[in-house]
């Protein structure tokens, strides 16, 4: 089963192509560009094709694209291309989305069938996303997750750290919680998914996966420094940090149930403290990675 993987070159693209090269599994990653269809369509100028030997494809820009400020509309079109394609062809999507679909007022963790109420501009483009691809292409799985960070580009973790080297004090809430994962574990939870398509599962819909541990803001900057300051001069940029009990933050994110994608694939949740310390390790010592990569 060959996989084609519709992302940016960003946290999520590489996380991707790493697990499924470990899994010794086909793919061919695109961008943005391979979607743009140019001119009317019609039978001598038809809209996109999946290419023949493609089995499955990995739509990642829905979460990637809100990152760059592309124009909702545009994301809209595009994914509409895609689905069609994937419909004609008879080929399922797996569409990344994420929590931000819900409004967090009722607390507790959210199960697939409780009602979408976005409060947000990336909550509601990601409702209509989710909504097109379910009116559009039959063969089908969504996939909401938590807030992602990595090694790669910006994100929770390098945006940290970039603020704590400037040696100021940060003041972050103590408050709401989020669940943020790596995007390593996201790779292997998309991977597994694929593995059961490839044997003839069809239990198309919508699934929940985030970390298992809940931590807000201040809780997850402490155990990412306790790492850091392992690799930092502390007399010369003191690293500092304090709780804030101000409610303006983006870190909280509404919690999601994710008992159905055990039930139906087997997939555990995995702590994300367990990804911390190789993540900060990679971003103050690359050159140690690439050698250990190497031997292997």
């Amino acid at each position: 089963m060959k996989v084609l993987i519709i992302a940016l070159d960003h946290q999520i693209r590489n996380a991707l192509e790493a697990q499924l090269d470990i899994r010794g599994r086909e793919y061919e990653s695109v961008g943005l560009e391979w979607i743009k269809h140019e001119g009317p369509v019609d039978v001598q100028n038809p809209p996109l094709r999946i290419p023949n030997d493609i089995s499955v494809v990995v739509n990642a820009l829905s979460l990637e694209c809100l990152e760059q400020h592309l124009a909702d509309e545009e994301l809209i079109e595009s994914l509409a291309l895609v689905a069609q394609a994937c419909e004609q062809a008879a080929i399922p999507i797996l569409q990344l989305s994420n929590s931000q679909v819900f409004d967090g007022t009722e607390g507790g963790r959210y199960r697939e069938t409780d009602e979408v109420v976005p409060v947000s501009r990336i909550g509601a483009l990601l409702s209509r996303m989710e909504e097109l691809l379910r009116g559009s292409c039959h063969r089908h799985i969504i996939l909401r997750t938590g807030p992602l960070f990595s090694a790669v580009g910006d994100n929770l973790v390098t945006l940290l750290l970039a603020e704590f080297q400037q040696g100021e004090t940060l003041r972050l809430c103590n408050g709401a919680s989020s669940c943020p994962m790596h995007a390593q574990d996201l790779a292997r939870v998309v991977s597994a998914i694929i593995d059961q398509l490839s044997c003839g599962c069809e239990s198309w819909g919508t699934y929940h996966y985030c970390s298992s541990d809940p931590a807000n803001e201040y809780q997850f900057a402490e155990t990412v420094l306790a790492v850091a300051s392992q690799y930092t001069q502390s007399s010369e940029h003191p690293l500092k940090l304090e709780p804030n009990e101000s409610s303006e933050s983006d870190w909280p994110r509404p919690l999601m149930n994710c008992e159905k994608i055990l039930h139906t694939f087997g997939i555990k949740q995995l702590p994300w403290r367990a990804f911390v310390v190789p993540t900060v390790k990679t971003i103050f010592q690359p050159e140690s990675t690439e050698d250990k990569t190497d031997e292997q």
